[in-house]
């Protein structure tokens, strides 16, 4: 059990054939078969699909419930997506530490749609959750979690997070809270040139001479808490 909890919530550095330890990073074994051929990764987007299509048909007749639900989903997305990147920052993950501020689309939309919720942001509300459904689709669409056989918080996190990032603005659709209208598509594109622009800023400036990357051969490793 106590194999299982550190695997799971853990952190790692990861030597290379040379001997440089890597950044932290959870625990990975390589076991996994990747997108398309992992059947993981088939049961995710149907599932995401299965939800998408009965989330809508529950809560399109139960709207306050519905209302609860995605608020309830929101404070949930921001609190966890909060707690983690902290935890991030504190344990070495990120480098430097401030890298664990929200720069690109999905971590982003991960923090900034449960604020359009709780706050009822209608002016935004079309941007934001259109730019959510297009990280999320994109991401589940990718499969980029399904490397490793053994999964862990930071990837079942990432998976749900992204989940959410659709199915979210498909309930509020359900309840009316939100409306897709094609005449005001022009503020998606506003939104998406002034996130190129954030995260370009922080890939060309901020970051641009430091080196993330870590060792891709786990030939030993070294718990590093959480």
């Amino acid at each position: 059990m106590e194999e299982f909890i550190r695997k799971f919530f853990g952190y790692y550095r990861y030597q290379d054939e040379t001997g440089i330890l890597g950044i932290p990073e959870p625990f990975k074994d390589g076991l996994g078969k990747g997108a398309f051929s992992d059947y993981r990764h088939f049961i995710w987007m149907f599932l995401v699909i299965f939800l998408s299509i009965g989330l809508y048909k529950l809560f399109k007749k139960h709207k306050v419930r519905g209302e609860k639900t995605v608020l309830i989903l929101a404070i949930y997305m921001f609190s966890v997506r909060l707690i983690n990147q902290i935890v991030r920052a504190i344990i070495g993950a990120e480098v430097p530490a401030w890298r664990a501020f929200p720069f690109h689309l999905c971590t982003m939309m991960s923090f900034v749609l449960p604020i359009v919720v709780v706050f009822n942001l209608k002016k935004i509300k079309l941007p934001i959750y259109t730019l959510s459904i297009m990280g999320g689709v994109v991401t589940i669409f990718l499969g980029e979690y399904f490397d490793n056989g053994f999964l862990t918080f930071a990837a079942l996190e990432g998976m749900l997070t992204h989940s959410l990032l659709v199915l979210i603005p498909i309930i509020e659709l359900a309840t009316n809270k939100y409306q897709f209208l094609f005449k005001k598509m022009w503020q998606v594109f506003v939104a998406i040139i002034i996130l190129m622009l954030w995260a370009t800023l922080a890939n060309n400036v901020f970051f641009e001479n430091i080196r993330t990357d870590t060792p891709q051969t786990p030939t030993v490793s070294h718990f590093q808490g959480f």
